[in-house]
């Protein structure tokens, strides 16, 4: 762990045998993003009026989904998300990218996780017009965790984004 605390740390530099870990391990997260836009589009639908369906059950007489329900998939999401958020997010700013653009995405991706959160409760106990900002959480959920798995996958195996210095990738002394 002390290799994360330096200065001069880089995920060029690591050893090969970290890079693979954290490839591997970027790679399966990728997986997960696909089967959790399947997962929520298949469930909710692709269409608002299909979400809003989904969340109020109103056209179908079934009722929407209940307090519990939504208490259920919070508590999930509260308890595991925010792992992956802390992980990817983790790598991500060991990437050479300069800090402002770094902290950018990782406060789209926050915003973006509260209200994948917070959007259900709203569209069930206050209006289905929330249900218009569901496309673009989902976008900007996908985006950034594309972000935070292709910088550092492009750095470990590619070398520093952005990078000055000179062509063997050595740093200057």
């Amino acid at each position: 762990m002390r290799i994360f605390a330096t200065e001069n740390y880089r995920l060029s530099r690591l050893p090969f045998g970290a890079r693979v870990f954290y490839s591997l391990f970027l790679g399966l997260v990728f997986l997960g993003l696909l089967s959790c836009l399947g997962f929520a589009f298949g469930k909710s639908g692709l269409t608002s009026p299909a979400i809003a369906e989904y969340y109020r059950g109103e056209d179908s007489g079934l009722g929407g989904k209940t307090f519990l329900e939504l208490l259920e998939t919070a508590h999930f999401h509260l308890f595991s998300i925010p792992i992956f958020f802390l992980v990817l997010g983790h790598i991500f700013f060991l990437s050479s990218i300069a800090d402002r653009p770094k902290i950018a995405v990782v406060l789209t991706a926050f915003v973006a996780l509260l209200l994948e959160i917070v959007l259900p409760w709203l569209i069930v106990y206050h209006s289905r017009a929330w249900v218009r900002l569901e496309h673009p959480t989902r976008v900007a959920l996908l985006g950034t965790f594309l972000i935070f798995i292709v910088v550092p996958l492009q750095e470990m195996w590619r070398g520093e984004i952005g990078r000055q210095g000179n062509e063997d990738g050595d740093e200057e002394d």
